[in-house]
C-alpha cells in the first residue's frame, strides 16, 4: 500500500512557538531565509537613512587595495619611539630652518574699472607749511598713494518724471505739445527696465525671495510692495517671451541635448494644504547651439518632454527616465544615459559590499580617467571616438561580464542588487556615449544648473501660480544662458527689455546672449561671476 505524501505546510500567520513547531524542516530553512534577507534589506535601509542624514555627502570613492606613499612616515609619527624615528625627525627640523619663512599673500589688486575717489589729508596750518630755513611758505608738488580700500555705497532708487513741453505763439496762442519719448506702455508699468532687471536678477541669480527684497526696498525708503514686484516680474516676462521661444527653436537644432528635471512646489488653493507639486525641467544645448532652457510643468509626466522636445531626433542626455525612453521611441531621438548617475548607486552600496563595490568602482574611474585625459590633450570628435573605442569599450565588455557573474547571486531589494540591475536594464543607454565623440560620459552639465534651482528653492520656497513658473522660466533660461558666456546678466537684462519694449519687431538673434556680448558697445562688465583668477589675468 503507497504511503500518502507529506505536503508541505506554508509559515503561519502568527509566528508563535506552537505554530512553528509543527513546521517541517524544509519550510522552517525557507522561512529563516526569507528573515534573513528581510533584516539584511531592513538593516541597509537604515544605514542608509542614517548615512544620508549625518554622514558625509560625498561620491568620492577611496581605494582601499591602493598603496599609500606615505605609509612610512604615518608609521614612524606612529611610533615616536622606534628605532630611526627620532634621527628623521631631527633631519626634519634642520629643513625646516634652513627654508625661508613664507611671504604670504597680500590683497588681490583693485580692478581697474572701478572709480578712484581721492582721500586727500588736511590742509596744514601757516605755521606748519612755512619752511624752518626760508621762512617761505611750501607749495604742493607731488602726492603719493599710502594705501587704498574699498568703499560702500547703498543702492539708490529715484523716480524719473517724464515731462512734457507746451510751446505757445505770443501773437495767437496757438500751443505746440512735445511728449516724452517714453512707450505708454513703459510709463504705465512704473518701473524702468534697469529696476525690472535688478529684481529678476536678485530673485533667480542670487536666490532672494521677494519678500527680503521688499524689506531692503524699505530700508532705504522705498515702499515697493511684493505684489507690485510681482506685476513688474509678470511684464517683464512677456516682453522677454519672443526671445525665450526664438531660443527653443534654435535649441532644437542641437545634436546634443542635456536635460535633467527637479521638483517645487506651487501654491494652489484647490489643493490639500494649499500646496502641489510642480516641475523643472533643464534642456541644454551643444557648443553650437549654446543656450540653457527652463521649462515648467505641472507634474512628471512625459507630456512636457514630448511637447518642448517635439520633432527633437539628435542624442537626447539624461537619466533612465521612462518619459526620456518614450520620447526616444516616438521621435527617433537616441537616448545617451548618465554613467554619474550609474555610478551614483554603487558608492550607496560601497559601505554594505565594499570588496564587490570597490572593483567595479575601479572600473568606474578608469573610465571618467580617459575622458579626463582626452579633456587635456584635447581629443574631440573623431579622434575622441576612437580613443574610447580603443581604451573604453574593452573596460565596458570587462563591466558587462562582471555584471553578468555577480547579478545571479545579488539580492534584487538590496542596494546591491539594485545598482546591478539598474546598469543592466540600461546597459545600452549607459554605453551609448561610445557612438560620437561629441558626446558626454555623464549628465553633469545640467545637473549642475538643476542644483541652482534646488538653491533657489529653497529660499524663496514655491511658486505663486503656474503663471508663476510660466514667467520664472524665461528668467531662469536667460540668466543661465548668460552665465553660460559669462556675460552680466543685470546688464544684459536691462537692456533687451528697453530695446523690446521700444521695438517688439527687433531682430531676436542680435539680442541671444551670445550674440549680444560681441555686439555690446558699453559692456564693461561681461562677467557674471568675476573671480580674483580673472582680475589677475587682465
Amino acid at each position: 500500500m503507497a504511503k500518502p505524501k507529506k505536503t508541505k505546510r506554508s509559515a503561519p500567520s502568527a509566528m508563535t512557538p506552537d505554530a512553528l513547531s509543527e513546521l517541517d524542516k524544509d519550510t522552517l530553512i525557507s522561512l529563516l531565509i526569507k528573515m534573513h534577507e528581510q533584516y539584511a534589506q531592513l538593516t541597509e535601509v537604515v544605514q542608509t537613512m542614517v548615512r544620508e542624514k549625518h554622514g558625509t555627502k560625498t561620491e568620492r570613492f577611496v581605494d582601499s587595495a591602493q598603496l599609500n606613499l606615505f605609509a612610512n612616515e604615518e608609521e614612524a609619527d606612529e611610533h615616536p619611539n622606534q628605532p630611526g624615528a627620532e634621527s628623521k625627525k631631527c633631519n626634519e627640523e634642520q629643513i625646516h630652518q634652513t627654508k625661508k619663512k613664507n611671504s604670504g599673500h597680500g590683497q588681490n589688486p583693485k580692478p581697474s574699472h572701478l572709480k578712484r575717489v581721492p582721500i586727500s589729508p588736511p590742509t596744514p596750518s601757516e605755521a606748519e607749511i612755512k619752511c624752518n630755513c626760508c621762512n617761505r611758505p611750501r607749495t604742493l608738488v607731488n602726492q603719493v598713494i599710502r594705501g587704498s580700500r574699498y568703499a560702500f555705497q547703498p543702492a539708490s532708487v529715484f523716480v524719473e518724471e517724464f515731462m512734457a513741453s507746451i510751446f505757445a505763439c505770443d501773437s495767437c496762442g496757438n500751443t505746440l505739445t512735445v511728449e516724452p519719448v517714453v512707450p505708454t506702455v513703459a510709463l504705465r508699468l512704473g518701473a524702468d527696465p534697469a529696476l525690472q532687471s535688478a529684481i529678476a536678477v536678485d530673485r533667480f541669480e542670487d536666490s532672494l525671495p521677494l519678500h527680503r527684497q521688499e524689506r531692503r526696498f524699505a530700508r532705504i525708503g522705498v515702499p515697493i510692495a511684493r505684489s507690485t514686484m510681482v506685476g513688474w516680474l509678470a511684464s517683464a516676462s512677456r516682453t522677454l517671451r519672443p526671445l525665450y521661444d526664438r531660443m527653443r527653436v534654435l535649441l532644437l537644432n542641437s545634436k546634443v541635448i542635456a536635460t535633467d528635471d527637479t521638483p517645487i512646489k506651487v501654491q494652489d488653493r484647490s489643493k490639500a494644504k494649499n500646496i502641489k507639486l510642480g516641475r523643472v525641467w533643464i534642456y541644454r544645448g551643444d557648443d553650437e547651439h549654446p543656450f540653457n532652457l527652463y521649462d515648467y510643468t505641472t507634474g512628471r509626466g512625459r507630456d512636457g518632454p514630448m511637447l518642448f522636445l517635439a520633432h527633437f531626433q539628435g542624442f537626447l542626455l539624461g537619466d533612465c527616465f521612462s518619459g526620456n525612453q518614450a520620447l526616444c521611441a516616438e521621435t527617433g531621438a537616441i537616448h545617451v544615459a548618465c554613467n554619474a548617475h550609474a555610478r551614483r548607486y554603487w558608492i550607496k552600496a560601497e559601505p554594505n559590499n565594499q570588496a564587490a563595490c570597490a572593483e567595479i568602482l575601479r572600473m568606474y574611474r578608469e573610465l571618467f580617467k580617459i575622458e579626463s585625459d582626452a579633456q587635456e590633450l584635447g581629443v574631440t570628435g573623431d579622434q575622441l571616438k576612437l580613443m574610447r573605442e580603443q581604451e573604453a569599450k574593452p573596460l565596458l565588455d570587462e563591466m558587462r561580464k562582471w555584471l553578468d557573474q555577480n547579478a545571479i547571486l545579488a539580492l534584487p531589494k538590496s542596494a546591491f542588487g539594485k545598482a546591478i540591475h539598474y546598469c543592466l536594464n540600461n546597459w545600452t543607454e549607459l554605453t551609448n556615449y561610445l557612438l560620437d565623440g561629441d558626446l558626454r560620459i555623464d549628465n553633469n552639465l545640467a545637473e549642475q544648473e538643476m542644483k541652482r534651482v534646488a538653491i533657489n528653492r529653497k529660499n524663496w520656497l514655491f511658486f505663486g501660480s503656474d503663471r508663476g513658473g510660466e514667467d520664472a522660466e524665461v528668467f531662469m533660461s536667460l540668466i543661465s544662458t548668460c552665465r553660460r558666456h559669462n556675460v552680466e546678466p543685470w546688464s544684459y537684462l536691462r537692456d533687451v527689455i528697453e530695446i523690446l519694449t521700444k521695438d517688439p519687431n527687433t531682430d531676436l538673434d542680435s539680442l541671444l546672449p551670445n550674440n549680444w556680448k560681441k555686439n555690446c558697445v558699453s559692456g564693461e562688465i561681461t562677467r557674471s561671476q568675476v573671480t580674483p583668477e580673472m582680475v589677475l589675468a587682465s
